[in-house]
């Protein structure tokens, strides 16, 4: 009874989640846009790891599918999401060439850290306990948390330099009313996904270093609702023309004959 208590907020996280990739995985179908792609991957694995999650407690975590599902949940949910959202925001406002090496780059280290991940020794006795918590301290430290830092790291610095970006772009033009609410936009997002980036890894932090776990998955629904919103903001760019394509129909000074 304890057990299916504590799978109520991951649950919800199950729903939220799936919802999410759904609508923007529809969006990137429609409109085709890489950083919707690159969204609802991440929106995708944070779906499949909170799903993985719930399936490890129904079927014990310590049996050997419980310690399978476990490994998938820390290696989606706990590495990877937060660096492919980080890789959505660069394709949101670089070029295709600059998000091509990045994907790449993100790729060959999404590769490393699964492997090492699931060759990493696993404390039997916390996963035993982990219904309702993060599952903080149940790998043993090795070089997966090196790997685990820098995709986590890396994912935070894309989303706050692309905020932080799109802000600058947003001071130096506001002269251009059509540039303004182009780049207005994107700034928003940016930020609400930085909110919401910053409101899911506050959720670990306070597991980790102040054993506050009890309230993890709520703060990763709030976190996960946030994030949407400027999801949906940066899906709306596409509907508003940019500059360049903004045609003003200027009457034309009458020459005599």
């Amino acid at each position: 009874m304890n057990n299916l208590f504590a799978l109520l907020p991951p649950a919800v996280n199950i729903l939220v989640t799936g919802l999410f990739a759904g609508m923007v995985l529809r969006q990137y179908f429609n409109r085709h846009r890489a950083y919707q792609l690159y969204w609802a991957t991440a929106l995708s694995m944070a779906f499949l790891a909170t799903l993985a999650y719930v399936l490890m407690i129904l079927v014990q975590p310590t049996s050997a599918a419980g310690i399978f599902l476990f490994r998938i949940y820390y290696d989606l949910g706990g590495a990877l999401v937060p660096a492919w959202l980080g890789l959505g925001s660069i394709a949101l406002v670089s070029s295709p060439r600059v998000t091509r090496i990045s994907l790449i780059i993100l790729s060959l280290l999404s590769v490393l850290a699964t492997g090492l991940i699931f060759l990493a020794t696993i404390n039997l006795p916390k996963l035993a306990q982990i219904a309702g918590t993060p599952g903080t301290g149940t790998l043993e430290p090795g070089f997966w948390l090196v790997t685990l830092i820098v995709l986590n790291t890396l994912g935070v610095v894309a989303v706050v330099g692309v905020a932080i970006y799109s802000g600058w772009k947003l001071i130096r033009r506001q002269s251009s009313m059509g540039r303004s609410a182009y780049t207005s936009n994107v700034l928003w997002a940016n930020v609400f996904i930085l909110i919401g980036e910053i409101l899911n890894a506050t959720a670990g932090s306070l597991a980790r270093f102040m054993g506050v776990e009890d309230i993890f998955w709520l703060i990763m629904a709030l976190g996960w609702l946030v994030l949407f919103i400027g999801v949906l903001l940066a899906s709306r760019r596409s509907s508003i023309s940019k500059p360049s394509e903004i045609q003003t129909n200027v009457p034309q000074p009458v020459r005599s004959k």
